[in-house]
């Protein structure tokens, strides 16, 4: 199994939507600006 978060950046995703993960979830992260973000969460199994 492989697991990674990517930015939410469709030209990312796409390229591992292409490379067979799926996307599960998302994850707001905080910077040390306070200012928040999402990740994506994706999985592959192998």
């Amino acid at each position: 199994m492989t697991f990674l978060e990517a930015e939410n950046e469709e030209k990312l995703l796409s390229f591992y939507r292409d490379n067979r993960f799926s996307q599960f979830d998302t994850r707001q992260t905080a910077s040390d600006t306070d200012e928040t973000h999402e990740l994506v969460q994706l999985l592959r199994l192998l």
